[in-house]
């Protein structure tokens, strides 16, 4: 990913759906902040789906999440934010704002993966709880995208796991630009239904599939990316005392960002005004030798 021009991510647990599990994932990316340029914003997502030891005592694992694994997460300082997958075939609206409001309380920020697979609402409850951002959005009513901007949460669009799963409904991103809403877009890498790391093919995927522009979808990576995760006061723009996270791109203009893609177009990536990365290049006795 830093190859590709990534310096800051967000990154979810979700895939341990247990205290021990969860707590690991967590712990991997702590060991990570400390050994890799890139910075990691860590969210705890426990909420992810229900594990199949509890399919027929569901309110048994928000217990358990409510009760002792936000708790500790908290405790042990492990995450920044709070997630849950607001949806029919995982959490339902109640037990969400039930797992968000503990995150609260305890100090972890909220998020919501919301109105994927159906409008359920969790546009809405983004809003009513204050998240930072909400995930997805392909099936938002226009009511949740007026309380969204009300409320300033971050749209955050993931097109590669509408590419990957075939969906048939994309998110009405120009209705939610309209209304003024932060648009960000994501890999969403995961093994189920996003496994990509690059962002510039989301830049594309962002102005051919949701039609969104170049300057849009440029916007999209940078500061509307930086405040989802509550950073844009220190990352996302090119201004006096942010950090100087900042790319050398072998690129004409702007627009030649998500024309020209699955080609890397970066030469150098600076993550805090030191250079972390740079493209290898072709040695010329090697070369030579052929």
């Amino acid at each position: 990913m830093l190859s590709k021009g990534v310096t800051t991510i967000e990154a979810k647990s979700g895939y341990g759906l247990s205290p021990q599990d969860e707590s690991k994932i967590l712990k991997v990316m702590k060991a990570l902040q400390g050994s890799h340029p890139v910075d990691i914003v860590p969210t705890f997502l426990g909420a992810h789906t229900v594990p199949k030891e509890f399919k027929d005592d569901r309110d048994r694992y928000v217990d358990l999440l409510t009760e002792e694994m936000i708790p500790q997460v908290a405790e042990e300082q492990l995450a920044e934010f709070c997630d849950v997958f607001c949806e029919e075939k995982a959490f339902n609206l109640e037990e969400s704002k039930r797992i968000l409001e503990t995150g609260k309380r305890c100090g972890l920020k909220p998020k919501i993966h919301a109105d994927q697979l159906s409008s359920g609402g969790g546009a809405d409850l983004a809003a009513e709880v204050g998240a930072y951002s909400a995930d997805h959005l392909e099936y938002v009513s226009q009511a949740g995208i007026e309380r969204m901007a009300e409320k300033k949460v971050a749209a955050v669009l993931l097109p590669g796991a509408s590419f990957f799963l075939s969906m048939k409904k994309l998110p009405p991103v120009r209705e939610m630009i309209q209304r003024g809403l932060a648009v960000s877009l994501a890999t969403d890498l995961n093994p189920g239904s996003s496994m990509t790391e690059s962002l510039p093919l989301m830049m594309t995927m962002g102005c051919t599939l949701l039609k969104m522009m170049p300057a849009e979808v440029i916007r999209a990576t940078t500061i509307h990316a930086a405040r989802s995760m509550g950073r844009e006061s220190a990352i996302g723009s090119l201004d006096v005392e942010k950090e100087a996270d900042v790319l050398v791109l072998d690129v004409p203009n702007f627009r030649y960002l998500p024309y020209h893609f699955g080609v890397d177009h970066v030469e150098i990536v600076i993550k805090k005004g030191r250079i972390v990365y740079q493209k290898p290049m072709v040695n010329d006795q090697f070369i030579n030798d052929q």
